[in-house]
This record gives structure tokens, C-alpha cells and sequence, in this order.
């Protein structure tokens, strides 16, 4: 039962040629979930071997370009490899202004249902709920609107345990009876305990992704305890005037965040094209949050069940 993120995209603004700009995939039981899509954004998909037909939910954090020029490209493209299942996208009102108008103007029909999920129309109580996860936004401090997303595994339904298959051996109808939360009596007409009928359960595990954003202590009430967060990090620490004058963040403010909301790992990213190279800002971030990754394109990380 997998859970685990594949960045596509580590870079802001401009494009390098080995990094990309914003785009990460999240695979969740093998149902795929991308989440910003910057320009140039499918390329790197074929190149990480992404299936495009697993993908079912899009999220765009705002509407700037490095976070969404590559959409419209990447819906063309499914149109034609023939895509016929639903496409959920949660974004902006504004984006499905641009896509409308978009392919209207290129004649461009699309074959497959987009269901837009306009984040206007969702309060940050609310989840989305989808087959093997749930979806909920929080607001971040940008120079236009944008959201942050925080996406949970839904708890997993009730298994049997081999052992008690093997010394039971139930018939169908008692299997369908304890799946209800019936008791199972043994042939003494004892009650077996439901620790020797199921597997023990896991904790759903969960993801949040923090886009351009100023410092914002706040944030920490929205993802707190979260397995892993990708927080960007755009400057160092020296840049911290720069960072507030563009409203972004620092390694140093990212690391600050996954500290006191208590995440179980940190990975930054969507570095400014300053940096070639990221081990100085690890660096820095670690000084505040040991357990941290510098992202990269095509890095990629598994969350392992805990059970």
C-alpha cells in the first residue's frame, strides 16, 4: 500500500536545464495525485516514468506561472493519448477562466469530464474526499492568492489475519458476518478476541505542501503531527530581506515551521535559480530541523506504514 512523492519539479521562476519548475507527484495506493504543475512539467513525468492515465487529481497552488504553465500542454496531451476517466482539478476559480478560454480559442475539444473543485468554494474545515485519500486547503501569504493542501490517507478497511484463517477456517458467510463487527465464537462457544481476527491497523499516513509563502507561524495549526512537508525554501538565511520583500521563505523559516508543528521529515525546495548548488541551504535548514531533505528532480521518498 504505497504512499510515497516523486518531485517532477524543484525549482521557482526561471527553468534550469536540470531543474524544473514546481511539480510534485504523490502516488497514494497507486492512484496519482500532482500537485502544481510548472512549465515542462510532463516532460519530467515521462522521464520519472509517471503513468499518465493513473493521474486523477491536479492541484494548483496559485496561478503563478512556475506553478501552472505546464497544464495546459499536460491536458492537450491527455486528450490525445485518448483519456477517457475523470480529471478532479482543485484550483482557483481564475484557472478555469484561463482554460476555457484557452481552448475555445485553439478550437480544442476535450473528450474527458474535468470536474473543477474551485477553492473558493471550499472552508478550511472542509475535505475533499476521494477513494484512498482526503484533501483539505489552508491559506498561505503570497503576492496573489494561494492555498497549501494537506492530503491524508483514508484508514484502511478491516483484514483478516492469515493465523485465524488457518485455525477457523470460516465459510463466507461468517466472514461477511465479522467484517460487519459481529463476534466469532470458537467451537467452545467462546468469543475470539478481535486481536486474533484482523491485522492490526496503521496509522494513515499524510502529506503537506507548503508553496510560495511569507513566514507564517500560523500554518502550524493546519499541519501539525503530518508525516512528511515540503515547505518551499527559495533563498538562505542572508536573503531573509529579500525573501520578505518577495513574500517567500527561507530554509531557515521552513525549517522553523516543520520544528514547531512537529512533522515527522522536511523537504524544501523550489529554490531560486541562484543556487546551482543546494548543500548550503541543507545545511541551514538542518542547523533548525535535523531531519531534512533538499529535494531535487526526481527525487523521491516512500512513507513507510507504522504500524
Amino acid at each position: 500500500m504505497k504512499f510515497s512523492l516523486t518531485v517532477i519539479g524543484s525549482g521557482s521562476g526561471t527553468p534550469l536545464p536540470n531543474r524544473y519548475s514546481s511539480a510534485q507527484v504523490l502516488n497514494i495506493h497507486e492512484r496519482f495525485i500532482l500537485i502544481d504543475c510548472g512549465e515542462g512539467a510532463q516532460i519530467n513525468l515521462r522521464r520519472f516514468g509517471i503513468n499518465f492515465n493513473r493521474i486523477e487529481t491536479i492541484l494548483i497552488s496559485h496561478l503563478h506561472g512556475d506553478h501552472f504553465f505546464g497544464l495546459p500542454g499536460l491536458l492537450n496531451t491527455f486528450n490525445q493519448l485518448g483519456r477517457t476517466k475523470d480529471l478532479n482539478i482543485i484550483a482557483h476559480k481564475k484557472l478555469k477562466n484561463i482554460l476555457d478560454v484557452l481552448f475555445n480559442a485553439t478550437a480544442n475539444e476535450i473528450k474527458y469530464k474535468i470536474i473543477f473543485h474551485p477553492v473558493e468554494d471550499l472552508s478550511i474545515e472542509d475535505s475533499l474526499a476521494f477513494n484512498k485519500y482526503t484533501i483539505s486547503c489552508f491559506p498561505l501569504k503570497h503576492r496573489i492568492p494561494t492555498i497549501g493542501f494537506l492530503i491524508k490517507e483514508i484508514e484502511s478497511r478491516k483484514k483478516l489475519s492469515k493465523s485465524f484463517i488457518n485455525e477457523y477456517t470460516p465459510n463466507i458467510s461468517e466472514i461477511k458476518s465479522i467484517l460487519n463487527d459481529n463476534p466469532f465464537f470458537d467451537n467452545s462457544g467462546e468469543i475470539v478476541p478481535s486481536d486474533k481476527i484482523f491485522i492490526p491497523p496503521y496509522k494513515p499516513r499524510s502529506f503537506a505542501y507548503i508553496s510560495d509563502s511569507i513566514f507564517d507561524l500560523s500554518l502550524v495549526d493546519y499541519i501539525k503531527n503530518v508525516d512528511l512537508l515540503y515547505h518551499e525554501a527559495t533563498y538562505s538565511k542572508i536573503m531573509k530581506k529579500l525573501a520578505t520583500q518577495t513574500m517567500h521563505s527561507t530554509t531557515i523559516d521552513a525549517a522553523t515551521i516543520a520544528l514547531k508543528a512537529n512533522v515527522g521529515k522536511l523537504l524544501i525546495g523550489h529554490y531560486s535559480s541562484r543556487y546551482r548548488d543546494t548543500t548550503s541551504l541543507l545545511s541551514e535548514a538542518k542547523e533548525i530541523f535535523p531531519n531534512t531533505d533538499a529535494v531535487f528532480d526526481g527525487f523521491k521518498i516512500d512513507i513507510p506504514i507504522d504500524r
